[in-house]
Parts: structure tokens; sequence; C-alpha cells
């Protein structure tokens, strides 16, 4: 068995159809793709049933705990590949994605590889958050969003790891419900692994539409991050801490207005000008342009503030 895929999934009956026809179509054989379902109420359950049934190696796989750790845990003593993989149904996988991870891997170029992602949004708020998720200003230096180039980085999105990666590190912590990943992959690069990321793997990613499930997502990312960075201490970045070093010098504002500190705004100015400059050298559509201005500090302050509160919370 080469490769042992598993793909969580809830609700995603209008994407899974792209990976099942990826990997009939283009996954080396003999592969098996594990499709872990958190208790779907769409059509994805039917879909998966459907072509388990007309193609050897699917399996629909129970997650009752929901989050993607979980479903990496449990398919892991099933999973019978020399290489594992954890993917997304959110997203699209050209039709090298998986022998290009086979050829790196096996001429071990990397001990975990994987791809730059192109972000895409549906609709005008989509378009501009696919933007904004696209830039150093909206995630720092995040490889993977911002960077195309061939390289060793800290994390990789849909990533395929060495099996005996996770003989040693251990499996995913449950207790993430976001940045199981990030934190896998810092505990592997802390034991000596290699993460390439490799541009030929580049795959299309769906990124949330709408500012209210953006907020959620980057309030989680913040939140979980404390958790991760208390267990790996190498995977620190100035990235993780500038958002709530933000959030508490907004909250200062007021008090430097009270006390007639005018210099304390000016790097509120500079932020803005940066905003300002990042939202218009693009070539969005005006309308979308202007929704980055909002989309920017949303990114932002969703982090901040979940950093904030996970950093004093007993959960993190």
């Amino acid at each position: 068995m080469i490769f042992s895929i598993i793909c969580p999934t809830l609700n995603e009956e209008k994407y899974i159809e792209n990976i099942l026809s990826v990997f009939i179509q283009f996954c080396p054989k003999p592969s098996e793709l594990f499709v872990v379902d958190a208790g779907s109420t769409d059509q994805t359950r039917a879909i998966v049933n459907g072509w388990s049934k007309r193609h050897e190696g699917i399996y629909l796989i129970e997650n009752p705990d929901k989050y993607v750790s979980h479903a990496f845990n449990k398919c892991y003593p099933l999973a019978r590949g020399k290489y594992l993989a954890l993917l997304g149904a959110h997203t699209n996988y050209s039709e090298v994605f998986f022998s290009t991870a086979l050829t790196e891997l096996e001429a071990n170029q990397g001990d975990v590889v994987g791809g730059p992602l192109h972000q895409i949004g549906v609709g005008e708020w989509g378009n501009a958050i696919a933007y904004c998720m696209s830039t150093p200003f909206g995630v720092g230096g995040t490889e993977f969003r911002v960077s195309k180039k061939r390289s060793f980085v800290d994390s990789v999105a849909f990533a395929f790891y060495k099996r005996e990666i996770f003989e040693k590190v251990g499996l995913f912590d449950t207790r993430l419900k976001r940045n199981q990943d990030d934190e896998m992959h810092y505990r592997m690069k802390a034991a000596g692994y290699r993460i390439l990321m490799v541009p030929e793997m580049e795959c299309d990613y769906y990124v949330r539409n709408s500012v209210y499930s953006l907020a959620k997502q980057y309030y989680q990312y913040g939140f979980y991050k404390p958790l991760v960075l208390r267990k790996v201490t190498e995977g620190l970045r100035p990235r993780h801490l500038i958002p709530s070093f933000f959030i508490l010098y907004l909250f200062s504002l007021p008090f430097a207005f009270w006390l007639g500190f005018n210099f304390w705004f000016i790097p509120l100015g500079l932020y803005g000008l940066l905003n300002i400059k990042f939202s218009f050298i693009n070539k969005l559509p005006l309308s979308e342009k202007f929704r980055s201005i909002l989309i920017y500090p949303l990114l932002h302050c969703s982090y901040g503030l979940g950093f904030i509160f996970g950093f004093f919370s007993k959960r993190a």
C-alpha cells in the first residue's frame, strides 16, 4: 500500500467529489482513502457510499468526536500505507498532486511534503477574503499562504508524511480544534524532521465567504495557538504575538487620548496607511478593495483576541 489518505468531512456535498475523482484517476495504486465524517446532514455520506461501491480503496468512517485530530488518530491504526496524508475536502487537487508527493518522498527530499495554497473565494466578500489571506500584511510570513517557492518551511497545508514519523513523535493532539497540523509540524521539526513545500503540489483552497465565519475561524486559530506554543516553544514566531499586542495597543488608545499622549496614535495611523496600501495594490474590483480594508483588521483582531483569551484559558 503506497498512500493512506485521511480526509475529514462535515457537510461537504459541494466539494467531496473533487478529492474522490482525483484519488481514483491520479493517485498511485495501490492506495486507500478514508473519508472520516463528523455527522454530515447533507448528501456527503451518500456520495461517498456511492463511490465506495463502485471503486476499491474508498472507505467511509464515522467520527463522533467531530474534529480533525480525532479523525486522523482514529484512522491511523487502520491505515496500511507506507506514507500517510491528511487532506481537506474543501480543496481541489491537481493531476500531479499525488505523483509529485510520491516522487519527493521516495527521493527523500523531505520527511513531510506539501504544497502552497491558491486561495479562492466565492462572491465579492469571498474574493476579498482570499486576497487578504494571501498577503504578508494579512497573515504574516505563513509560507504556504504567501509564497510559491520550493523551500523547507515551518508548516505546510495538506501534507504527506513518512509513517515512521508518527511512530517517533506520536499522533495529533486531540485537545486542539484548530492548529492541530501546526502543532504536529512544530513537533516534527523539533525532532529533526524536514518539511518541504513543493510548488508543483499547489492546490486550490476555498476560503470562508462571510466575515462572521472568517472571524470565528481566526479567533479559534488564535485561541489554540498558546497551547501549541507551550508544547513546542521552537514554533514561536513574531507573527504569532503581533496581533495580540495590537489588541492591547487598541485598548490603550482611550487612556492615551485622555492623557493627551497624541504621539501614541502614530502606530494606528501607520497601520491605516498599510491597510489602505495592501487593499488597493491589486487587480481586484473597487468594491472588493474596499472590502479588504475591513477584512484586514478583522483577521488581526479576531486572531489577537483569540490568542489573549487562549493564553489565560485553562483549556489552552
